[in-house]
C-alpha cells in the first residue's frame, strides 16, 4: 500500500531513507541519522510531468527531512534517575507552484503532529495559517506547518541538556569527594 501511495503522489525516493528508521526494534537505531533532501522542478520542461486532473502543473518542489525531539518518561523521579526518550518524525512536503496544491506525509509513532496541525488550521487557528485561496496563500500556509514542526522538535531539549549537565555535575562532585 505504501508503494502505491508514494507512486501515486510521485514522492521523491529520498523519503524512504527517512521512514526506514521506523518499525519494531529491540534497541533504537539510527538516532544520529538526520537529513534534508529537496527536489525542484520549476522549468517549463517540467510541465511534461503535469497531471491537470490531479491539480499538478509539473512545476513543483519537494522537501523531505526528519526532526527529533526529546521527552522525559519519568518527570516526577529524582534528577539523576530520570529517563529520557529521543523521538523522531519524518516529513515529506510537496508543493505545486502554479496550482497551489500541497501534499504532506508525516511519519511518526503517534498522532501528535496531526493533532497540532488540525489545531493550527481549525476554527481557533490564525487565518494566515489556513488560507488557501491563491497559490501564494497556500505557500504561506505550508510554511506555517514547517514552523510548527520545528517548534515541536525544540520543545524539551533545554530540559534534557539541563538534566545532562546536572548528571555530569553530580558525577564530578561524587568523584571529587572520593579522591579527597
Amino acid at each position: 500500500m505504501l508503494v502505491r501511495i508514494l507512486s501515486y503522489h510521485q514522492v521523491m525516493p529520498g523519503y524512504l531513507d527517512f521512514i526506514s528508521v521506523f518499525g519494531a526494534q529491540n534497541l533504537p537505531r539510527d538516532l544520529r541519522f538526520s537529513g534534508f533532501r529537496e527536489q525542484t522542478l520549476l522549468s517549463n520542461s517540467a510541465r511534461r510531468q503535469s497531471v491537470p486532473a490531479l491539480g499538478r502543473s509539473g512545476r513543483q518542489f519537494q522537501l523531505c527531512y526528519n526532526l527529533k525531539t526529546v521527552s522525559c518518561l519519568s518527570p516526577s523521579t529524582p534528577t539523576k534517575n530520570k529517563e529520557w526518550s529521543i523521538r523522531q518524525a519524518a516529513f515529506h512536503h510537496q508543493f505545486d507552484v502554479d496550482e497551489g496544491t500541497t501534499l504532506w506525509i508525516v511519519t511518526k509513532g503517534n498522532l501528535e503532529i496531526k493533532k497540532r496541525i488540525q489545531d493550527m488550521t481549525g476554527k481557533d487557528g490564525r487565518p494566515e495559517d489556513k488560507s488557501f485561496g491563491t497559490p501564494a496563500e497556500c505557500f504561506k500556509s505550508s510554511l506555517a506547518v514547517h514552523l510548527l514542526n520545528s517548534h515541536w522538535s525544540t520543545e524539551d531539549w533545554r530540559w534534557y541538556v539541563q538534566w545532562l549537565e546536572d548528571v555530569v555535575d553530580y558525577e564530578v562532585k561524587k568523584t571529587q569527594a572520593q579522591t579527597q
